[in-house]
């Protein structure tokens, strides 16, 4: 969950937190353009637990700045966006093969982009930059100290294959959404995920928010019950990195606090709870996740957890504190 963030830290730049969106759990585009400043470089976006962010309003905010937009679609590979594959709208964008994703080789993961030269510079960051002492001699030699991201050669072949499965592995989660969405319809104080426009999901988690105000139960007691049923892969929550103790305590290099205490950081940067309100709403009270990527979920397999969610709410009294 952190390597979003970090990976920003990795090559000494800053992560500014924006909030998401409270229905799609994607990254709110308002909320970003708010924070850019002249320092802003980028905007980093997650397309998070199986669908597409906003690409089209990020994209226009990246444009009006003059700033690059990344996205990570480690959850949500064979997503659309506008009848086009999440993560390939970006200047780049990266999918995850380790092991609990629709598709896995173990670990590594792939990267995409349009813009030859930043195609360059990735190919050759991956293997130690070592090309940059020979022929190619690249102009940009900026952050070209180079790294051993390299996928094995088995790793490749077992992806290569995976990769031929991926739209059999996205139709599954989405069937058993589709059959969960249908069984837990008109339950008071519980929303099932929504699709946002132009997108269609594929359900790495599959979210659900609670409304415990209305249902006078707090969500601890609701996935103590869940748990009890037998129901897989409850999550409550899903963490808020900037709350993170590298992100509170401002330690990344050494333990002096850099690079939030370099020149080159003009602003006093923002950890504190409360900058993102309804991220922070959902980890800590109204958010259950359940992890349809982790099982191969047969229809007999949703009908029995369906089963367990309908006979909590019907015993929602006996659950209140």
């Amino acid at each position: 969950m952190a390597a979003t963030a970090t990976a920003i830290l990795h090559w000494n730049a800053i992560p500014v937190f924006a909030d998401i969106d409270p229905v799609s759990y994607n990254i709110d585009p308002a909320s970003v353009e708010r924070l850019i400043s002249p320092r802003t470089r980028g905007i980093m976006a997650v397309d998070i637990f199986g669908q597409s962010c906003n690409i089209d309003a990020l994209r226009a905010i990246a444009t009006k700045h003059q700033i690059k937009l990344l996205v990570d679609t480690a959850q949500s590979p064979g997503a659309l966006y506008k009848g086009r594959h999440a993560g390939t709208q970006a200047d780049i964008g990266g999918y995850s093969l380790n092991y609990h994703k629709h598709i896995h080789s173990g670990e590594g993961g792939i990267i995409v982009t349009n813009d030859d030269h930043l195609a360059e510079r990735t190919r050759l960051i991956r293997n130690h930059a070592e090309c940059v002492v020979q022929a190619a001699s690249p102009a940009d030699l900026s952050n070209m100290l180079g790294y051993n991201f390299r996928m094995g050669e088995i790793e490749a072949a077992i992806a290569l294959v995976q990769l031929g499965k991926l739209k059999e592995r996205v139709a599954s989660r989405q069937r058993a959404a589709a059959e969960l969405n249908a069984a837990l319809a008109g339950l008071e104080g519980l929303r099932t995920p929504v699709v946002s426009k132009n997108c269609t999901h594929v359900y790495y988690v599959y979210g659900l928010h609670i409304d415990i105000d209305t249902l006078g139960v707090s969500r601890q007691r609701i996935a103590e019950a869940l748990r009890a049923e037998g129901v897989p892969g409850v999550m409550t929550g899903y963490q808020n990195v900037h709350m993170y103790p590298l992100f509170q305590q401002k330690i990344a290099y050494g333990t002096s606090g850099f690079p939030w205490n370099s020149p080159y950081c003009a602003r006093e940067v923002n950890y504190d709870f409360g900058i993102c309100p309804v991220a922070e709403d959902l980890h800590t009270r109204t958010f259950i996740g359940l992890n349809l990527c982790m099982c191969e979920f047969q229809s007999s397999d949703i009908q029995r957890v369906a089963m367990a969610i309908r006979k909590i709410w019907g015993q929602l009294n006996a659950l209140k504190d």
